[in-house]
């Protein structure tokens, strides 16, 4: 068992808030020069350039494929999968909800399919900056019918939390985790989300490549693979979350 430093929610040029260089071996190498041994490629409500981060890391990081949902109740759920098809078939079933647009850079920016060296494969036409056609609970089922762990996003904040978008955290919903932000990591607000009693992970959220790594969540693995992810979110053996680490007000 050792410890390892996971980034558990990034963002490539796929979400439109994102910056361009949000690209394969440009996430790759501000992850590595961070010193994180894992990530997690969470773009807003599609999974289209997780497989090329992926491919784009080799052996050096290991990367989870993600995604992070909008719901009907414009709260966002991150969806972390055991693979990029998983991750893939999660986000088309998400995609096909969204209605299409014939210009995303004119409204909010440009939605970049990326391959592994960074080159642009194709311009999503969706509009995946807006709500899904899934309810909250609608998404946590998603993820966990494509064998993924669901975790609510950023708790702390005022907007686009679960808490913040129904006024309370569901106690029905199976989430497998709650993301704290580097605001909520500045402030020392740990504590107050405790109370939830489900395992708490930091995250970025990067939408720029300096924001990489910019806090972090400490596990206690074996090797940095999704299943012992996923045990260690549960506590299973000596596996699990040692402690979260940086923040800064963003």
């Amino acid at each position: 068992m050792r410890r390892f430093a996971a980034d558990l929610h990034i963002h490539t040029a796929l979400s439109a808030c994102a910056d361009d260089d949000m690209t394969p071996p440009m996430i790759v190498a501000a992850a590595l020069e961070q010193g994180l041994d894992m990530i997690a490629i969470c773009d807003h409500n599609s999974a289209g350039n997780a497989a090329a981060v992926q491919a784009a890391a080799g052996d050096a990081l290991a990367v989870i494929a993600g995604m992070e949902i909008t719901t009907m109740e414009e709260a966002h759920v991150l969806g972390l999968f055991p693979d990029a098809a998983s991750a893939e078939a999660a986000g088309q079933e998400v995609r096909d909800t969204l209605p299409p647009v014939k210009d995303t850079a004119k409204m909010y920016g440009r939605q970049l399919v990326m391959d592994a060296e960074g080159g642009i494969r194709d311009i999503d036409g969706r509009m995946l900056f807006m709500s899904s056609g899934f309810a909250l609970n609608e998404a946590v089922d998603l993820i966990r019918r494509n064998n993924g762990l669901a975790v609510a996003s950023h708790v702390d904040r005022p907007s686009n939390s679960v808490i913040s978008q129904l006024g309370f955290f569901p106690t029905d919903a199976p989430f497998d985790g709650i993301e704290i932000s580097a605001v909520a990591m500045s402030g020392g607000r740990e504590a107050e989300f405790e109370s939830l009693g489900l395992p708490m992970i930091a995250s970025s959220d990067s939408h720029f490549l300096s924001d990489v790594g910019l806090c972090r969540t400490i596990f206690v693995l074996n090797k940095a693979t999704f299943d012992e992810l996923a045990q260690a979110l549960h506590s299973i053996g000596r596996r699990r979350i040692a402690g979260r680490e940086g923040g800064a007000l963003v």
